[in-house]
């Protein structure tokens, strides 16, 4: 483990001097790559600095009395110094306030001091003597251009002579900070010679200023002063054109400030080339350590608890400690190259943590990320609870302006307590803003309590009063769509309860119709067993037992075929069918049961063909178990009426009769299987026929529907036509 360990650190330590050669490359490159001290950056900027200067300050100082010679006063400036301090009457009133309100002052403090009469006398003569002066000096403000112009000249004569003051403290900083430098220059439009000393001796640097390498040219007002932009004003601004040279003798270079620099650089630029070489050398180390020992960067307790964390929280992690890394990593070449290695060495080590956190975050993450971890990541759940929150869009939107306006409610009341003043604005906020929405979220929470409360009533099965609809809000809508759900589930338990009725119906329906003639054909079996019987009384067991068969079978099939069409099972094989010729044999299939059943039927059917597409098979077996039903439950001697026409592109099936056993009420319930109006069931139908008829339809896309007025029984079926 610590052999690991060590490997650990040094592979960091070698990857951060890695980082820190290539931003020392990057930072510093400019300034020591082919470079000496005389192209240094901070000898540059001294360089330009002192140029810049040595114009203004010696080489073309403008004459100062002839600058004030040159001082003109404008019309506009002599507007503007009348009404600097307002109009002439404003003026004049604020002069006559001050001495009122001073004269009142003095007579108190003087006469306090028990100062004689004459004594205050005399102070309010001066004062007023003052007062009248200075009333004057207005007044001929406004009503003498000239008066107005001598004293504007005298502001700005004023203005020069701090300018030249100025620069004269400019001029002598400039000549001690930079007392290694000579020149020697003349003025390219005069002629005027600048020399401080010998340019021709042994230099260090020399920099000549022509028409082949560039004239000195430079503004002849000096920059860096408070008055400048005053200044200006007063003179022509020009540039002057000098030529030629600015030196530093090698003597110079051997001490003072000039030599202690030209060392630094030096030295720097040692530790720059020293830097680089030891990144390099890092770097190749680095690379051989990785590809051998990059494993070591894993930890299976820590690993597992890393994979654990959102994905957004890794990256975060892995791209904060890279920031960290960088910052780090910079203040380093900083503090190397101004020698603060106390600064440097802090920072070298926290590089150094957070390098070995990114490697094994390099490492760990070396899996990559699925689309189930991007739905784990917290933005990923931030996004959905702001999606959530304007799921409603009205009821987010004014949750939110209500939270601002709680938010700067109380930070006024926080304002109000370091600054009381504000309780002017505070107290009408309050009772216009604040109180309105705090009674107005207080009543919507309220109603929304109430609504969870009948929610989780619903919920356990508790079905009470509506939930009160109050307004037009988003709760109230959602109050209204509880009260639907409410009505709903209360529809539910009815079908539900009706469901478990129908259900012990049918068990105790099939039951009976199963048992019937499996009982007969038990007993006649058993008959048969009866050495003694007679020949006829055997044909008749044996008739008796072929029937209770037959009805066994054809229960077994309608219920089997029931489950069938119920289950989804059933196929239909379409073809192009004329409803009209297929009801014909329907009818004619059964004409001799027709004419044994007392009963009269009546038949109007279109004379044009009804074409539509439908399993033919089985849309006959609709019409068979409607015939069937009329021939079981139709009361003798009446009438049966079977329509079929073509109305709005259907083809509509209406028949009719009355009923020889009393329906009830609920007619849906006679699609039911096993369901019958007979209770005494003592009829051969297997109770099954509706419900076969209702399923094919359905299948078909079609609609059967029943109608019941007394007696009278009506089955209506709808088919699209062709």
């Amino acid at each position: 483990m610590k052999h690991s360990l060590g490997k650990n650190i040094l592979v960091s330590v070698l990857a951060v001097i890695t980082v820190f050669s290539m931003f020392t490359l990057i930072d510093q490159s400019s300034n020591y790559i082919g470079k000496n001290y005389f192209d240094s950056d901070s000898f540059q900027m001294e360089l330009t600095e002192f140029e810049s200067s040595i114009v203004p300050l010696v080489f073309a100082v403008p004459d100062k009395e002839e600058v004030k010679k040159n001082i003109t006063v404008t019309p506009e400036e002599i507007e503007e110094y009348r009404f600097r301090y307002g109009d002439l009457e404003s003026q004049l009133n604020s002069i006559r306030n001050q001495y009122e309100t001073n004269e009142e002052v003095t007579t108190e403090t003087t006469t306090g001091n028990g100062d004689t009469a004459e004594t205050v006398t005399a102070i309010e003569e001066a004062s007023i003597a003052e007062r009248n002066k200075k009333i004057e000096d207005i007044t001929k403000n406004f009503t003498d251009d000239s008066y107005v112009e001598k004293k504007i000249r005298k502001e700005k004569e004023a203005q020069v002579d701090a300018y030249y003051q100025s620069i004269a403290r400019a001029k002598n900083n400039l000549m001690n900070d930079n007392d290694d430098f000579v020149y020697d220059f003349k003025n390219v439009e005069t002629g005027e010679q600048f020399s401080n000393g010998d340019t021709n001796s042994k230099n260090a640097f020399i920099k000549e200023y022509s028409s082949k390498h560039g004239y000195l040219k430079k503004s002849i007002i000096y920059e860096q002063v408070e008055d400048y932009w005053n200044i200006r004003n007063l003179i022509d601004i020009e540039f002057a054109r000098f030529e030629g040279t600015i030196a530093i003798p090698e003597s110079n270079m051997l001490s003072g400030d000039r030599a202690y620099e030209y060392k630094y650089f030096l030295t720097n630029q040692r530790k720059f080339y020293g830097v680089i070489l030891i990144g390099i050398l890092a770097a190749i180390g680095f690379i051989l350590l990785w590809r051998k020992n990059s494993d070591i960067f894993r930890h299976e307790t820590y690993e597992q608890k890393y994979r654990k964390l959102p994905i957004d929280v890794k990256l975060a992690s892995f791209f904060i400690s890279i920031f960290v890394v960088i910052s780090n990593v910079n203040y380093s070449v900083e503090f190397i190259f101004n020698r603060d290695y106390d600064m440097q060495i802090i920072t070298f080590v926290l590089a150094i943590f957070f390098t070995a956190l990114i490697l094994y975050q390099w490492k760990w993450m070396r899996t990559g990320f699925g689309t189930a971890d991007w739905k784990r990541s917290l933005i990923y759940s931030w996004w959905k609870s702001l999606e959530g929150f304007f799921l409603k869009q009205s009821i987010g939107v004014q949750t939110l302006i209500m939270l601002i306006v709680m938010f700067f409610w109380g930070f006024g009341t926080m304002l109000t307590i370091v600054q009381p003043a504000a309780i002017i604005i505070w107290i009408p906020a309050t009772v216009l803003i604040g109180i309105p929405v705090l009674v107005a979220l207080l009543s919507r929470t309220a109603y929304l309590n109430r609504i969870f409360v009948k929610t989780e009533e619903m919920a356990r099965g508790v079905i009470r009063d509506e939930v009160e609809v109050k307004g037009q809000s988003a709760f109230s809508h959602h109050a209204s769509k509880l009260n639907d759900l409410r009505d709903r589930i209360k529809s539910s338990h009815s079908e539900q309860a009706k469901s478990e009725r129908l259900k012990t119906e049918l068990i105790t329906n099939v039951s009976h119709d199963l048992r019937t003639p499996l009982t007969s054909i038990i007993t006649y079996t058993d008959l048969l067993k009866n050495p003694s019987i007679t020949d006829e009384e055997r044909a008749s067991y044996i008739a008796i037992l072929d029937k209770k068969s037959m009805r066994l079978k054809t229960l077994i099939e309608d219920l089997f075929e029931v489950s069938k069409m119920a289950s989804g099972n059933m196929e239909l094989d379409k073809r192009k069918v004329d409803l009209t010729q297929l009801l014909q044999q329907a009818i004619a299939e059964h004409q001799e049961e027709i004419d044994k059943s007392g009963l009269e039927y009546r038949v109007n059917i279109s004379t044009t063909p009804i074409m539509s597409y439908v399993d033919g098979q089985k849309w006959w077996r609709v019409l068979d178990n409607l015939i069937i039903n009329t021939l079981k439950y139709a009361l003798s001697n009446t009438r049966v009426y079977i329509n079929l026409d073509q109305v709005d592109g259907e083809a509509v099936f209406v028949i009719k009769n009355i009923a020889k056993y009393e329906l009830g009420n609920n007619v849906d319930e006679l699609t039911e299987r096993f369901k019958r109006a007979d209770t005494s069931r003592h009829t051969d139908g297997s109770g099954l026929g509706l419900a076969i008829a209702q399923s094919i339809v359905d299948l078909h896309g079609g609609s059967l529907r029943m109608e019941v007025d007394g007696d009278l029984f009506k089955v209506t079926v709808k088919i699209a036509s062709i």
